[in-house]
């Protein structure tokens, strides 16, 4: 991808439906009624920290000797219709890693959109972004879309000490008035100057003024870091118009959902996982197939009594590249119509010795 020019406003307008996301959609414990509610977070987190998991634009953020690139999940369920958390005008939120993440100093850390040389399509800048709780739907540090250096600061990004990447709010930033949408839920860290460390279990600190009227909540995120790439199919949004929320939808019965499924998916050997599409095994249950070999399965929870529910793929994955970094990867795009009777679907994909992600569907 090429930079933003001055008179390229609609690249980046572009560029912003496709900027940054999340994630892997890991669940949180708060309840929410019906099967809506969060599935288990990565065990050793806590306070308002939920998990840390890989980045879903790349395909080794959390591997050993690579560049780190990693989401924070705060301690909150990722259904929209949960409330995420406010910085206020003035406020930070600092993350700070381990000291055995090298930090080679090699790029200035950055806001994202403030120069050339960090911008979606050319992060030569360690930088972050604040997410909503769906990919590619940030609050956008600035507003509206300009030229590099130009427009209104939402938010800025820097660099304390060696280690700690500080968010600090110009405006309050919270539900529904830096952005549409629910608030604070994520944190998303794109580090390329950062190295990740040896195979093994680490803890990330978050100090956020998130509390009511700015008080401080702490907490800690273990992330897993993996000696190789671990095959990963990770939830995209930018394919739609406005980058809707495509993990959790409605719908009626014996009806398509509004936004098809779509996928980012990589290998084992961080290799885009091309050829992949999905067969039925029963009638909440499917594979995941490249060629003759199963790659993994996808399970469906539906109401007592429902039938004719289907999940259809037009075609296999197929290699594109994946969004701020241009990554090569594959994309798989399925299509679920509920079944005869209202209430909720949830369907769960898994790809052996990989990753598992989750899509929530209400029919009415």
């Amino acid at each position: 991808m090429k930079n933003t020019s001055s008179n390229s406003h609609l690249l980046i307008w572009s560029r912003i439906l496709i900027f940054t996301g999340m994630v892997l959609i890991l669940f949180s414990l708060d309840h929410v009624p019906g099967l809506w509610a969060s599935s288990l977070s990565e065990a050793g987190s806590r306070g308002v920290v939920r998990s840390v998991v890989k980045a879903p634009i790349v395909p080794d953020g959390n591997v050993a000797g690579a560049p780190t690139d990693l989401v924070v999940n705060l301690a909150i369920s990722l259904d929209p219709a949960v409330t995420g958390r406010t910085l206020l005008k003035g406020n930070t939120i600092k993350v700070t890693l381990p000291k055995a993440f090298k930090n080679k100093a090699t790029l200035p850390t950055k806001t994202i959109f403030s120069s050339n040389d960090c911008m979606p399509g050319n992060v030569q800048c360690n930088t972050g972004v604040l997410l909503q709780g769906w990919p590619q739907h940030p609050i956008l540090p600035l507003v509206p879309p300009k030229p590099p250096g130009s427009g209104k600061w939402q938010y800025t990004v820097s660099l304390e000490g060696t280690h700690t990447i500080v968010f600090t709010a110009n405006i309050d930033l919270g539900p529904g008035v830096a952005a549409s949408g629910p608030g604070i839920k994520q944190i998303h860290l794109i580090l390329p100057s950062f190295v990740n460390p040896a195979p093994g279990l680490y803890d990330i600190q978050v100090a956020a003024e998130t509390g009511p009227d700015g008080i401080i909540e702490t907490g800690t995120g273990r992330v897993q870091i993996f000696k190789k790439t671990q095959s990963s199919l990770n939830v995209v949004s930018a394919y739609n118009s406005g980058s809707p929320n495509t993990m959790y939808q409605s719908t009626s019965t014996n009806s398509a959902t509004p936004f098809s499924f779509d996928f980012l998916m990589w290998d084992n050997h961080g290799q885009p996982f091309t050829g992949v599409t999905i067969t039925p095994i029963s009638p909440t249950q499917w594979s995941l197939v490249k060629g003759p070999r199963e790659v993994g399965k996808v399970w469906l929870q539906a109401p007592e009594g429902s039938t004719q529910h289907r999940l259809v793929v037009e075609k296999p994955s197929f290699p594109i590249k994946s969004p701020v970094l241009g990554i090569p990867t594959a994309r798989l795009t399925a299509q679920f119509i509920t079944g005869s009777q209202p209430g909720d679907y949830v369907l769960t994909f898994k790809l052996n010795e990989g990753n598992s992600t989750q899509m929530f569907v209400k029919a009415h």
